[in-house]
């Protein structure tokens, strides 16, 4: 099980499972040079002059696909989850997916749906950093009658990833954006740095990343809460 909240200086106290995130929008584009053609003058010999040759426009940039995220695939893992779009609540608490789905969901945290919260991040396809969290396990006794305090969720198997594992997002018009794995690092709950998290200082300008979160480390004395918290980085590569 997860808990996140956002402080008003966007760190994190807690994890919840469950992630959306708003796109950050650029688009570059040009104007066709104008083709000019220079006219023959008039002389004695009548000397021929060359059309001069256009410089052909730039190739824009075509804008990011803005609709939905589909879905998220952990090909090593087996995991090809569906997307729940989440923002936080009134208290900036970092929202999970809807009951019922806490065991299937990947959460992408979209930005665009509370404005005025805290930045959690970019949409993929688009600059910067998408932010995706899902629980290690969900006690649930309807997904998982026969024991339901080992019931797994679609980060089950995060901690284990290592570098240049793929990572596919897709959208909903079907376009794929392929990552490949770049670091993991396992944080205290109370201490995972989510300013740093969410918006890198270290994250080139010209890459994108995304993020992914969950649980981990040991149970605290509850016995179902997870004292750390894993957070491993993808790089776009297509």
């Amino acid at each position: 099980m997860l808990g996140l909240k956002l402080s008003p200086n966007v760190s994190l106290a807690g994890l919840v499972t469950g992630a959306s995130l708003i796109g950050l929008a650029f688009a570059c584009g040009g104007d066709s040079d104008k083709v000019v053609v220079a006219s023959p003058t008039e002389s004695a010999t009548a000397t021929a002059i060359p059309t001069s040759t256009a410089t052909p426009p730039p190739t824009p940039t075509p804008t990011p696909f803005a609709g939905k995220v589909a879905r998220l695939k952990f090909p090593r893992f087996g995991v090809d989850a569906p997307i729940e779009e989440l923002s936080v609540d009134a208290t900036d608490t970092m929202q999970t997916p809807a009951h019922g789905r806490e065991n299937s969901d990947v959460g992408w945290y979209n930005s665009a749906l509370k404005p005025t919260a805290p930045f959690l991040g970019t949409r993929p396809g688009w600059q910067g950093n998408a932010v995706f969290s899902a629980h290690v396990y969900y006690i649930s006794s309807a997904v998982c009658p026969n024991n339901p305090l080992a019931c797994p969720a679609p980060f089950q198997r995060l901690a284990q990833s290592k570098p240049g594992d793929e990572v596919i997002v897709t959208m909903e018009n079907g376009i794929e954006y392929h990552y490949k794995v770049i670091s993991y690092k396992q944080y205290t709950r109370d201490n995972i740095p989510m300013g740093d998290i969410i918006s890198p200082p270290e994250q080139p300008k010209d890459k994108q990343w995304i993020t992914l979160i969950t649980c981990g480390g040991a149970l605290d004395s509850s016995g179902v809460e997870y004292v750390s918290r894993d957070v491993v980085v993808a790089e776009r590569v297509s």
